[in-house]
């Protein structure tokens, strides 16, 4: 069961990652959440069924890197907006 979570969980990234790409925030965060939720599963399923190792350990630690590293990529930039008097020369020219 834990390799089929953990493969649940970077199809869910990766549905994430496309919802985000495509300007789709609400569903992208649904499905980043529900791809936490696969890697934690699968986390605690290998720790009470003795199936824990060290291969497993680092396959769940580069599924979480993965994850953190698509959703830090495909992030919308944030707005700046800039006011007072930091505001450059033709920015002021084009609200005149």
């Amino acid at each position: 069961m834990t390799t089929w979570t953990l493969w649940i969980g970077a199809l869910l990234v990766v549905g994430g990652s496309a919802a985000q790409l495509t300007r789709n925030a609400v569903a992208a965060r649904v499905l980043w959440v529900l791809a936490g939720l696969a890697f934690v599963a699968s986390a605690a399923s290998a720790a009470f069924t003795s199936e824990f190792s060290l291969p497993l350990l680092l396959i769940l630690e580069v599924a979480i890197a993965g994850t953190l590293a698509l959703v830090s990529v495909t992030r919308q930039p944030a707005r700046s907006v800039t006011r007072g008097p930091a505001r450059s020369a033709a920015a002021r020219r084009d609200a005149q």
